[in-house]
């Protein structure tokens, strides 16, 4: 159902929307970890981390879906803020065909690429390892054309406030990808093979659900073969929009491949242990990318609605809700590190190692959860290159600061972890910074005319009541 967050009050909007896309989130990463935790427990040590060597490009290449998702989605929901109902159809279709041309970009170019990167970018030395992450990223990679429809339709219903449709079509996938987990790894003996093909198939799932129920639920995007439509001019505000997100995520990649470049440096244990490790820190991430979407898509309805005053009351609210959240998943896993890492059959040192990220981890979490929000904010007011340059700040620190550990000060495999502390606190103050100078505001795509801003202003009034 379509959610209109330009009048009420703001907390619950951006709690109520901000909880599905959370729930879908901890169903995503459900399904990652029930992949590692099979590969780990009914495979080997190094089978886990040949899957886990693969993330950071199964990340980039999301990243690539999701960005651009996530750019034309602030077009969408400005012009659905704005009541402009033809020109958001018009750009919903221009979406969805540019995300398909990309998803079939995407796949050949990851299905062709994938041994060279394992080897010559990941820097992946054991010959074994690397062999079995090329093939999982292989097949992996032959399903990124559903991938992409999916989050092109994902991207058009959380910009019109529906939020609940995307955990619908994730509980699908994932229920999908743990069943042919077991199936696949632990009865028919297919190793990592079964575990890739397992994924794909959820991902087809999704596409298939998300297709059917945007076609019965919304008649503005019930799309025939013959009526979709592509506007170069849309195509254009999505492609302004898009790019920054994506590169901002591409950055996150990116830095995350660096990283995992440093990490194999250190030999399997290491890489194991990191593998289990980041699992559990996609968790504690779960509150603050939620809240980030729901701001996104907060701030853009609101902006298309000429409404800043509810973007202000709606940042200290999402801020207070995430940090809070943060902090009670963070306790949770300092106390329970142990027990979680045991999960993926692991033991030794590859246990005391990934034991000790989580803990580390954990604590500093919440100066995360304090500078996430406000990337949602920059994004839905027009301004996705602010989002793109503190990710860059960000990322940049934490990779330069773990080679410098590493190489110059010799702090060894904790370096990995160690330096995110200080790459969020360079987050955290220049996204205040910019927040306080006040130029997101005037970054609108889409306005209202000004005689409909200030009746909409006058009817609604102060709403931070409940």
């Amino acid at each position: 159902m379509a959610r209109n967050m330009t009048s009420g009050p703001e907390w619950k909007h951006i709690l109520l929307f901000g909880l599905p896309i959370m729930a879908g989130m901890f169903l995503q990463q459900m399904y990652n970890t029930v992949d590692g935790i099979v590969v780990g427990n009914f495979i080997d040590s190094d089978a886990l981390a040949a899957v886990g060597s693969s993330t950071p490009l199964t990340i980039a290449f999301l990243a690539m879906a999701t960005g651009m998702s996530n750019g034309s989605g602030v077009v969408i929901a400005q012009l659905f803020g704005a009541g402009k109902k033809t020109e958001m159809r018009r750009t919903a279709s221009t979406a969805m065909i540019m995300l398909s041309v990309l998803g079939i970009f995407f796949t050949v170019l990851g299905i062709a690429s994938a041994g060279f990167i394992m080897k010559n970018i990941l820097n992946i030395e054991d010959p074994q390892i690397c062999k079995n992450a090329a093939l999982y990223f292989r097949i992996y990679a032959a399903g990124l054309i559903f991938q992409f429809i999916y989050n092109a339709v994902a991207g058009v219903l959380r910009a019109v406030g529906d939020s609940r449709a995307t955990l619908y079509f994730l509980i699908i996938s994932t229920v999908a990808n743990m069943i042919l987990d077991v199936v696949f790894v632990v009865f028919f003996r297919w190793g990592i093979t079964g575990a890739a093909v397992a994924t794909v198939i959820s991902q087809i799932a999704c596409m298939c659900a998300s297709l059917y129920y945007m076609y019965k639920k919304y008649e503005d995007f019930r799309f025939r073969p013959g009526e979709y439509v592509f506007d170069k001019e849309k195509f254009r505000l999505c492609v302004k929009m898009g790019v920054p997100s994506t590169l901002q995520q591409l950055v996150v990649s990116s830095g995350h491949i660096l990283l995992q470049r440093l990490i194999n440096s250190f030999g399997s244990v290491t890489m194991a242990a990191y593998t289990v490790g980041s699992r559990f820190d996609h968790y504690l991430s779960l509150p603050s990318m939620g809240f980030l979407n729901a701001m996104a898509s907060f701030t853009g309805q609101n902006t298309g609605a000429g409404r800043t005053d509810r973007i202000k009351r709606g940042i200290v609210a999402t801020l207070g809700m995430n940090l809070t959240a943060v902090v009670i998943l963070c306790a949770l896993i300092y106390i329970l590190a142990e027990p979680c890492a045991k999960l993926f059959g692991v033991d030794g040192k590859t246990l005391e190692q990934a034991t000790e990220y989580l803990k580390y981890v954990a604590f500093i979490f919440p100066i995360f959860a304090l500078y996430m929000p406000f990337n949602g904010l920059f994004q839905g007011a027009g301004n996705p290159v602010a989002s793109m340059l503190i990710s860059l700040i960000a990322l940049s620190t934490k990779v330069a600061i773990a080679y410098i550990m590493v190489y110059t000060f010799d702090v060894g495999y904790s370096a990995c972890w160690k330096a995110n502390t200080y790459a969020w606190l360079v987050a955290l103050a220049v996204s205040l910074i910019h927040y306080a100078s006040g130029k997101w505001k005037n970054r609108a795509i889409v306005k209202k005319d000004p005689a409909v801003l200030q009746e909409a202003a006058q009817a609604s009034g102060p709403s931070t009541g409940s």
